[in-house]
């Protein structure tokens, strides 16, 4: 079953018949789509990082009300990901964060609202790390990256992403979501066909100590932070949400909403684009 991708498909002839372009950038990783929207507001460029296994067309919906307030807006499939295309080599978390890297540096000509869920989050504070002077500002749900310090935590956190039958794609969706969506039984065969992906599973086998961000390393960012962390998120544990309560700086803001799980753009996308409309408005 491709559900997922012919979503993918589908998604993208939406978006170029709303004038949306779609193009792919060559990066030393491997080739990248990303959707290109001209908007007609003078906020800074937003860009959407989207997490593991997932694609640039889960940000969809949001797209069109951005567009009413920034200048630009783009949205990057990761290497392996959605419409781009393998990498060229085995990807692994530090490659993974050159592609995007990469198309970042070469695509912006402003500084600008970087928006990531889960992994995407992960990349998008990585990158305000080393590129400060090109991040306006950072809005992250259930951002990636805190380290799990406990070995069975760490170890029942890292199984979670092993996902080998329907009955665990299932299973997944329940921890994904507050509410598992009517469409879960669905795309089930697909969630196991695409954690089975080899560009998936190089970012998986791949994280090492190092990977992880450490203790004060993030104190030093400047620019404004907003995370969102839904209170029914079960991928990642509650201690990577402590993390960054205490290493992110003292201006970040953190929203825990209710009946909201790890993907707030899939299960309110209203809610979830008021809260990049507001920090768009912050980093302006």
């Amino acid at each position: 079953m491709v559900l997922l991708s012919v979503l993918d498909h589908v998604t993208r002839a939406m978006l170029v018949r709303r004038g949306v372009e779609s193009r792919f950038v060559e990066t030393p990783v491997g080739r990248v789509h990303v959707y290109d929207a001209r908007g007609e507001g003078a906020a800074p460029p937003v860009v959407f990082l989207h997490g593991i296994a997932a694609s640039s067309a889960v940000f969809a919906p949001t797209l069109a009300r951005l567009r009413k307030k920034s200048r630009r807006v783009l949205a990057v499939d990761a290497p392996g990901h959605g419409l781009s295309s393998p990498p060229w080599m085995t990807l692994g978390p530090e490659r993974l964060f050159e592609s995007l890297a990469y198309v970042l540096d070469h695509e912006l000509d402003a500084k600008a609202l970087v928006v990531g869920n889960s992994l995407g989050g992960a990349m998008a504070l990585r990158y305000a790390q080393r590129r400060p002077e090109r991040v306006a500002g950072l809005a992250l749900t259930s951002p990636g990256g805190a380290p799990v310090e406990d070995p069975e935590e760490r170890e029942r956190f890292l199984r979670g992403f092993v996902i080998e039958s329907v009955r665990d794609a299932r299973d997944f969706l329940g921890r994904l979501n507050h509410a598992v969506p009517w469409y879960g039984p669905l795309v089930a065969p697909d969630i196991v066909r695409i954690f089975k992906n080899p560009s998936v599973r190089s970012i998986l086998d791949g994280l090492e100590p190092q990977h992880f961000f450490a203790p004060g390393e993030l104190a030093s960012l400047a620019m404004p932070i907003h995370v969102i962390w839904g209170k029914s998120d079960r991928v990642i544990p509650p201690c990577c949400l402590g993390f960054f309560k205490k290493n992110l700086p003292p201006h970040t803001v953190f929203l825990e909403p209710e009946g909201i799980g790890h993907s707030p753009h899939t299960e309110d996308p209203k809610a979830f684009a008021d809260f990049v409309l507001g920090a768009l408005e912050r980093a302006s």
